[in-house]
C-alpha cells in the first residue's frame, strides 16, 4: 500500500501538500535548499526473486572414431582469455545480486507525477524529470528495506549541466523524512549527505570531484553504496571514490532516489537498473 508524503508549509489533511519558504537568487549550496517535495512508497515486500539464468554447457551425443589409416585432422583451439577481476568492483566480488529491479515493464510503482517532478517508466528505464522550480529537490523512497548491504544504480544524465544533481537514497525512515543519500553532480562531481525533517541537509562529505565521472555523465555509470554499520563506502562504475561514518540512522530503511537542477529545466535522470547485494 502506498504512502504520500508531500513536504510544503500548509498541512492540509492526511496525505496532503505543505509549503516552506523559497529561497531568493542566491547560488544554492547543500546547505541552502529551497523548497522540497518528497514521496514516500512503501509496498510489502515479496518473496519473488529475479529467475537465475542457467548456463548450460552442451555435451557430445556421439563420438566418430575416424577409419583405420585415416590421418586425424589436428584441430587448434583459440582460448578466450576471461575479463580481469576488479577487486575493488563489489558487483563483480559479490556473485549475483539479491535483488534487482531493470525497469522493462510499461508501468511501474515508481510512476509519480507532481507540478514540480516526474518518475516514470519508460523505455527500459525509469525517468526521472525536474520539472520547474530550480534548486526544488524530489525524492521518492520505496521497499525494499535494507540496513548493511551493497546497493547500485545504473544512471545515465543525458542533458544537463553545472550543479544538477541526483541522488541515490538509503536507510529512509517510514515518513521519508530522514535518509541518507549519495549525490552526482552533472559537471562530475560526488557526495555524501543526510536528510533530517524540516528539510535540513546536514554534510557529511561535500561535493568533490569523481574520477570515474571524468568521461562525463552523458553516458551510464554504476553509483554504488557499501553500507556495514556505520560506515559507507562509495563506488562508481566498480572504483572506489570515498568512504564516510555517521550513526544516525542505525536502522534499515528503504531505498529511491532524489533530484534538483540548478541549471537545466527538465533535467532528466535515467536510472537504467537498481540492485542490492547482501553483504557479510
Amino acid at each position: 500500500m502506498k504512502k504520500l508524503c508531500l513536504v510544503l508549509c500548509i498541512l492540509i489533511p492526511m496525505f496532503s501538500l505543505m509549503s516552506c519558504n523559497i529561497p531568493g537568487n542566491t547560488e544554492p549550496t547543500v546547505d541552502i535548499v529551497a523548497t522540497q517535495v518528497a514521496k514516500l512508497l512503501t509496498e510489502a515486500p515479496t518473496d519473488t526473486q529475479p529467475a537465475p539464468h542457467d548456463t548450460v554447457t552442451p555435451t557430445n551425443t556421439q563420438t566418430d572414431t575416424p577409419p583405420e589409416n585415416t590421418p586425424t585432422a589436428t584441430v587448434t583451439v583459440t582460448v578466450t582469455p576471461t575479463e580481469t577481476q576488479n577487486p575493488d568492483d563489489p558487483a563483480q566480488q559479490l556473485g549475483a545480486p539479491a535483488w534487482t529491479e531493470d525497469f522493462n515493464g510499461s508501468s511501474s510503482s515508481w510512476d509519480f507525477d507532481s507540478y514540480q517532478a516526474t518518475f516514470k517508466v519508460n523505455n527500459g528505464a525509469l525517468n526521472l524529470t525536474a520539472n520547474a522550480s530550480a534548486n526544488w529537490h524530489s525524492w521518492y523512497v520505496s521497499s525494499p528495506k535494507l540496513k548493511n548491504a551493497y546497493i547500485e544504480a545504473t544512471i545515465h544524465m543525458p542533458n544537463c549541466s553545472g550543479f544538477d544533481r541526483m541522488g541515490l537514497a538509503v536507510r529512509s525512515s517510514s515518513d521519508g523524512q530522514d535518509f541518507y543519500f549519495m549525490g552526482i553532480t552533472c559537471d562530475g562531481q560526488w557526495g555524501f549527505f543526510r536528510m533530517e525533517p524540516d528539510v535540513n541537509i546536514i554534510k557529511i562529505s561535500d561535493y568533490k570531484p569523481a574520477e570515474p565521472l571524468n568521461s562525463g555523465t552523458n553516458i551510464p555509470h554504476r553509483v554504488g553504496i557499501w553500507m556495514s554499520g556505520s560506515s559507507f563506502t562509495f563506488y562508481i562504475d566498480g572504483k572506489q571514490v570515498g568512504s564516510a561514518s555517521d550513526s544516525t540512522l542505525s536502522s534499515a530503511g528503504f531505498i529511491g532516489f532524489l533530484i534538483a537542477h540548478t541549471n537545466t529545466p527538465g533535467f532528466t535522470v535515467l536510472v537504467d537498473k537498481l540492485q542490492y547485494w547482501n553483504v557479510p
